[in-house]
């Protein structure tokens, strides 16, 4: 007698608009590109409306979702690694891995930039540079994403870097431009200013879309894992299996909706599905490295 009303709750599902967190200010990568997605997720059944809880590098969104009731109704959108930055650095309330990942369509690549006019031509250019007196570098923020990546960038290669923590890739930008910072780390969303800077590398598996030219660090001869931010949906603990699967399929198929990917270029976006097995895979290797460089993380 139980399965029967377990199966009439799943064919109801969805009956009413998902509550779709953003923990980023609007007009950002993040909500941008989640507005993108939104509509072709719509012709699946699925109706959302954004809510905005911002603050603490979504901590406090993470935790509201962690927290949710487990029916499905409740997803954000995610940019891995920073959930396992808010648990492991800042000791946060939620375990990324008690949350459950959906499904993701974006690889947001760093890069390293410099000005026009620097003396750093190259990566080579910084490395040898880099070991021989110390260079700043301005990354997106302090304990974040991009912190990271120069910790690992710094510790492989043995290099004198300084970071210069800045709150987004709008002020590291401006701080290269001024000449305050020798190097910066951005995103894919650096490509607008192309015309303004010269890129040194990306960290990436494959080329950036974004900047089709500029070779990768692994291209360049070093192996540097590469710590980017994976744009991803993910809905919170105990959600029925059922439901999310279904949950599942709509997004994949939003996601892979040709209409869907050729508007996302327009706002910067290079989109491609990843998986939910993909994404726990990226999880489990993210979290050593948080572990490893959690005290410069948190210094």
């Amino acid at each position: 007698m139980a399965a029967a009303p377990r199966f009439a709750l799943s064919q109801a599902y969805p009956s009413q608009a998902l509550k779709w967190i953003i923990y980023q200010s609007p007009g950002g990568l993040i909500d941008t590109s989640s507005r993108t997605l939104q509509p072709y997720l719509a012709e699946q059944g699925f109706n959302s409306v954004f809510e905005y809880v911002r603050g603490a590098s979504g901590r406090i969104a993470r935790t509201q979702l962690y927290r949710a009731k487990p029916d499905g109704y409740s997803i954000m959108t995610e940019a891995l690694p920073e959930e396992i930055l808010g648990e492991v650095v800042y000791n946060a309330e939620y375990k990324v891995k008690e949350l459950q990942p959906v499904a993701g369509w974006f690889v947001n690549a760093f890069n390293l930039y410099v000005r026009k006019d620097s003396k750093l031509r190259s990566f080579e250019d910084f490395v040898k540079t880099g070991r021989s007196q110390r260079l700043t570098i301005g990354t997106i923020g302090k304990g974040g994403p991009s912190h990271l990546q120069v910790m690992l960038l710094r510790s492989r290669l043995k290099l004198q870097l300084q970071p210069v923590h800045f709150n987004g890739g709008a002020p590291a930008y401006a701080a290269l431009a001024g000449g305050h910072v020798d190097v910066a780390i951005g995103g894919s969303s650096t490509a607008r200013q192309a015309y303004t800077v010269h890129f040194l590398g990306v960290f990436r598996e494959g080329r950036d879309p974004a900047l089709p030219a500029v070779p990768t660090v692994e291209e360049l001869g070093h192996k540097i894992p590469n710590i980017n931010e994976v744009i991803y949906i993910n809905t919170g603990p105990g959600v029925p299996a059922d439901r999310l699967q279904r949950l599942t399929q709509a997004f994949t198929k939003a996601i892979e909706n040709p209409e869907h990917a050729e508007k996302q270029k327009k706002v910067g976006v290079f989109p491609k599905l990843i998986t939910a097995s993909e994404l726990k895979g990226i999880i489990e290797s993210r979290y050593g490295m948080v572990t490893e460089y959690k005290s410069e993380l948190e210094g």
